[in-house]
């Protein structure tokens, strides 16, 4: 097609062809493009799309003004006129909006697209190529595969390979995500997806600079994050030795399984321990800090991503859990003396320990009465030999004793009285104590009055020299793993 020139030249009316036009638009030069005779974009466009259309369906006669610019919009690959309802247009301002596919507009609308009908005579342009059929997708452990046909007369002569296509949920357009060169590579694993999010996929065969029709469309929800381990565990089995424990879940996929551990107060975030096979269940820490709260994380992974989280922790204890440990009562004070009249003479203390077990909470004695007597009256203080509490080897870190003291007072009559004695129970969704104290009720019975100092506790996993604070009488004992 020819139009006229607008400036008349001194030979007359010249003539352009509307791809002069065009490439003297969009190159911003003269007809022939940037380069003189070198190819333009529009040559590029024409020879990739021989059969491009860039039409004004509608209203083309309100196109009067020159310094109006339409909304342009394209026709995709997936439109049909029985279904698609809106397409997607750009304003001037590459402002995106959506456009009525049924509905004529009011204004003129450039519209780009491949022309239906046209050939033109003596194009040597190559045919397109048999479009694929039967296009199928599954997932995978990795993502989604696809897999499809192509008509018998399909080969090396007109089909160079295969374009694949896809649109998520949240995508306006079908994307072009892979090319597949050779004729007989029908099947494509697509490994970038999302766990759970929905994708429509199409496929085009190519030949050259052509391209077929799309072939059917498919639409796949991906699949699923992998399961959280079944279980896992921290045990700790020595001063540095902590085993770590999990079962797989093998109904599933699993690549591998990730542990990860945090040092509270030392790391920022979770620091990758290793990465293990999923014939593998456990797993020993040889770096453990002394005195610091330990977490650990135990991940599934696979292509997709990582499962949710299970955690375990522990507090790593000062003392060696697989050997014996003594307790020692090194020094006991007091700051009230109404904890003992003058006339009683020098204070004397009785101490009874107890303990609970962890999954029964059945309370029981360590030591009944043990008696600490000051050597003198004047002394707000005393330092203790030879005494030993027990020595101690619970078999569970966050073991706990409980220390009730009395000022024992000479005049006959018994003393009992009901206490909390306390222990520790792990709570993993919380990574922290259910009860640090005063868990089980116990009654206690001195054989002779006293003066009530109250209780104190201390925890298996605490630095081993340790000043028990009792509530009554400003009482204080010293505990140790060393004798004095």
């Amino acid at each position: 097609m020819r139009l006229p020139e607008k400036e008349l030249t001194t030979k007359g009316v010249s003539y352009l062809t509307v791809k002069d036009m065009l490439n003297r638009y969009a190159e911003g030069g003269s007809a022939e493009g940037k380069g003189g005779n070198s190819e333009s974009f529009i040559d590029m466009l024409m020879a990739k799309y021989p059969l491009l259309q860039v039409s004004v369906p509608v209203n083309a006669e309100k196109w009067v003004d020159e310094k109006y610019v339409p909304v342009v919009t394209f026709i995709p690959f997936e439109y049909d006129e029985l279904s698609t309802r809106f397409v997607t247009g750009y304003r001037p301002d590459g402002e995106m909006v959506m456009i009525d596919a049924v509905t004529p507009p009011d204004e003129p609308v450039i519209v780009i697209g491949l022309n239906e009908r046209v050939s033109v005579p003596g194009d040597e342009t190559k045919a397109a190529p048999p479009a694929p059929t039967g296009l199928t997708c599954v997932t995978t452990e990795a993502g989604i595969r696809l897999g499809w046909g192509m008509p018998a007369e399909a080969d090396a002569t007109n089909t160079h390979g295969y374009h694949i296509y896809r649109k998520s949920t949240s995508d306006i357009n079908f994307i072009r995500i892979a090319t597949i060169s050779g004729v007989n590579n029908k099947s494509y694993d697509d490994k970038t997806v999302t766990a759970i999010s929905s994708y429509t996929y199409f496929v085009t065969a190519f030949y050259e600079s052509t391209e077929s029709v799309p072939s059917n469309y498919v639409t796949i929800t991906a699949p699923a994050l992998p399961k959280p381990v079944l279980d896992f565990e921290a045990i700790q089995h020595a001063r540095n030795l902590v085993e770590l424990r999990w079962q797989n879940d093998n109904s599933q996929y699993i690549e591998e399984t990730h542990l990860y551990k945090l040092i509270v107060g030392e790391d920022a975030d979770y620091v990758l321990l290793n990465s293990f096979p999923v014939s593998q269940h456990d797993y020993f820490d040889t770096n453990i800090k002394p005195g610091k709260k330990i977490i650990y994380k135990a991940v599934h992974v696979t292509r997709l991503g990582v499962s949710n989280p299970k955690y375990d922790f522990i507090q790593a204890p000062y003392r060696d859990i697989s050997q014996y440990s003594p307790v020692y009562i090194k020094q006991i004070k007091f700051t009230d003396w109404s904890i003992e009249g003058w006339l009683a003479g020098k204070p004397e203390f009785y101490i009874t320990v107890t303990n609970v077990d962890p999954v029964n909470k059945n309370p029981f004695k360590v030591q009944d009465e043990i008696n600490c007597e000051f050597s003198k009256r004047s002394s707000l203080s005393q330092v203790f030999y030879g005494v030993k509490v027990l020595d101690w080897k619970p078999g569970l870190w966050y073991d706990m004793l409980t220390f009730t003291a009395i000022e024992y007072d000479k005049p006959s009559g018994d003393l009992a009285f009901e206490i909390g004695v306390g222990f520790n129970a792990k709570n993993v969704s919380k990574l922290d104590f259910i009860t640090p104290t005063a868990g089980v009720k116990y009654s206690v019975k001195f054989q002779d009055k006293g003066e009530k100092c109250g209780n104190a506790y201390i925890n298996y996993f605490d630095f081993p020299e340790k000043w028990l604070v009792f509530p009554n009488y400003g009482v204080q004992i010293l505990l140790s793993e060393s004798d004095n």
